[in-house]
């Protein structure tokens, strides 16, 4: 069975027709988290493959952990800014099948981590000088999902606007609980803690793309560098096992 989970709310709610209809034909069951939300959507009411779920809290981004996903071969992690192609969810299965029999979670729009170096180029010696462990989060190399790759790459982190995992391996949401707006970070914690390793799968460029909204996670939290989420990105970066490396049979 392969379950997609969303989390939504009412400023979004003008692309998620869009992301349903993308969605719901490649999966066997869409579960959507509508946060701030007093009744369910009646557009997708009636509709055998989707469940409205309403938490009495306001999960945000860790809604996309707060469905039952007992009996799920494949759960995909999905937004309601982003577009997906038709083939993405046969597309993606088939990338992590081929990695072979170790344990993994996969995305489109990872990151690696890194400590600046000294350097007399000025842009990399401001860095230097301007790096404290608790700025982490400035300091990744990202591999954006609108942009080519063309083989999969352990990386320390996968976001989860596009990514995937076996059922077997979803971190259940007491885990997930408390980590709203950095919930990448908090799945990357558990993946390193259980062996799981996430990759950034191959794709060509502008095969996944994005509905831009004014308000964003990253210009409104991530970027302030809050210390507790550093202190937890210091829990698995620079730490994964391969990482920077081609995954699967060329380990």
């Amino acid at each position: 069975m392969i379950v997609a989970n969303l989390a939504t709310y009412p400023p979004r709610e003008s692309n998620l027709a869009a992301v349903v209809k993308a969605i719901l034909p490649q999966v066997d069951r869409l579960n959507i988290v509508l946060n701030q939300y007093d009744a369910p959507l009646p557009a997708f009411e009636g509709e055998a493959k989707i469940t409205q779920l309403i938490p009495q809290e306001d999960q945000k981004d860790v809604g996309k952990f707060y469905p039952d996903v007992s009996g799920a071969d494949w759960v995909f992690m999905i937004d309601d800014d982003m577009i997906y192609p038709a083939d993405f969810v046969a597309r993606s299965i088939t990338a992590m099948e081929a990695l072979g029999t170790g344990r993994y979670l996969g995305g489109y729009h990872g990151s690696l981590y890194y400590e600046p170096s000294f350097t007399l180029s000025p842009k990399a010696l401001l860095k230097y000088l301007r790096y404290k462990p608790d700025n982490i989060a400035d300091y990744r190399r990202p591999f954006r999902f609108y942009e080519g790759l063309a083989a999969p790459t352990i990386v320390d982190q996968i976001a989860t606007n596009a990514a995937l995992m076996r059922g077997a391996d979803f971190p259940p949401h007491s885990f997930m609980a408390g980590s709203q707006k950095f919930v990448d970070v908090r799945l990357a914690r558990w993946c390193f803690e259980q062996g799981i390793r996430p990759v950034c799968l191959p794709r060509e460029a502008g095969w996944l793309g994005e509905v831009r909204f004014d308000e964003t996670i990253f210009h409104g939290f991530t970027r302030q560098n809050p210390a507790h989420v550093a202190n937890e990105i210091w829990t698995y970066a620079l730490k994964v096992p391969g990482r920077g490396t081609v995954a699967g049979g060329a380990e």
